[in-house]
């Protein structure tokens, strides 16, 4: 990558696209109750009154970026539909289901049917089948038509992704993610056998209250720069659960200074210095970010991109923590 000098961390820290982020989320808050209003006329379990659009990633944090994409959370509160999420979970009866259906269609096939007749659907999708898959699919559907002609709406399995140039600006990427609800809880069906993952965002929106009430601007300044290198040598867009957790986690005596460059050395060498397998996970402060599931899986990349930082002199720099 490029050298990380002063001038490039001050420009990073220095970009402000609150602006477009704000327009962006209240587009998008608007398509999602308008899809989810048009879908409540059909499905008696779903209202626009019962579900939250959550901002997961950088709108969540506010260290949005000109590389940052729009990340959402869909939770919808409907005990029927979590009922019919985890319905069918005893392989033996799934097989019966199976059997029963290709012994029907058998005997179907030696029947002799008129020409005007109308052909049984080999699967009637009913209303006790309809789960996240379903929705997932009658929310893309939803959302085409209140788009325009230009923008495409992607069904990639549990989640939706919006690219729309003219709808909300060039590069801008959106992604929703439909889920269940539960009070303050964010579920996501695994699979029927596992269950559900749950989120729960209470911890993280204390915890960097809390963090940035003690040091200021500087901490999501620290987000923005560590997000926008982070993105430059990987193909990947950085966790921001883990990068929240480390900045957390780092000694507040650090963001101190108006020299946000300082700052970033100051920082940037603690990491690289300190065994942060310890450090606690902003979303379940009882955990380690090695041991929660949310962040354990961010420490490798995340340590390839800190190797990747070689413009910084970490000798030198070292000597301003002492």
């Amino acid at each position: 990558m490029k050298a990380v000098t002063r001038s490039l961390i001050e420009s990073i820290a220095a970009m402000d696209v609150s602006e477009f982020a704000q327009q962006t989320e209240d587009k998008v808050s608007a398509l999602v109750s308008m899809a989810v209003q048009d879908m409540s006329k059909s499905l008696p379990f779903i209202s626009v009154e019962k579900c939250i659009l959550q901002p997961a990633n950088e709108t969540f944090n506010g260290a949005m970026t000109p590389e940052s994409e729009f990340i959402y959370f869909l939770g919808l509160d409907s005990p029927q539909l979590e009922i019919n999420c985890i319905q069918y979970n005893d392989s033996w009866k799934k097989f019966k289901e199976r059997l029963r259906f290709a012994w029907t269609n058998s005997k179907k096939k030696k029947r002799k049917k008129k020409k005007n007749a109308v052909a049984e659907a080999p699967f009637i999708y009913q209303e006790g089948k309809y789960n996240l898959s379903s929705l997932t699919d009658d929310l893309q559907v939803a959302c085409v038509r209140h788009l325009m002609q230009t923008s495409i709406v992607y069904n990639q399995e549990k989640r939706l992704r919006i690219i729309g140039r003219d709808d909300f600006g060039a590069k801008t990427q959106i992604f929703i993610y439909p889920c269940l609800m539960q009070g303050d809880n964010f579920k996501f069906l695994i699979s029927r056998k596992k269950g559900f993952f749950t989120i729960n965002f209470t911890n993280r929106v204390k915890l960097i209250q809390e963090k940035a009430g003690k040091v200021g601007d500087n901490f999501a300044a620290m987000l923005k720069i560590l997000n926008t290198l982070f993105r430059s040598v990987s193909s990947e867009s950085p966790n921001q659960i883990f990068l929240e957790s480390l900045l957390y986690n780092t000694p507040d005596e650090l963001f101190e200074g108006d020299d946000i460059y300082d700052v970033f050395l100051k920082i940037v060498n603690y990491l690289n210095l300190t065994d942060t397998s310890e450090f606690c996970c902003i979303l379940n402060p009882e955990m380690k970010i090695s041991e929660d599931i949310t962040t354990k899986y961010a420490r490798t990349s995340f340590a390839k991109f800190l190797g990747s930082l070689d413009a910084i002199d970490v000798d030198k720099s070292y000597q301003n923590l002492k």
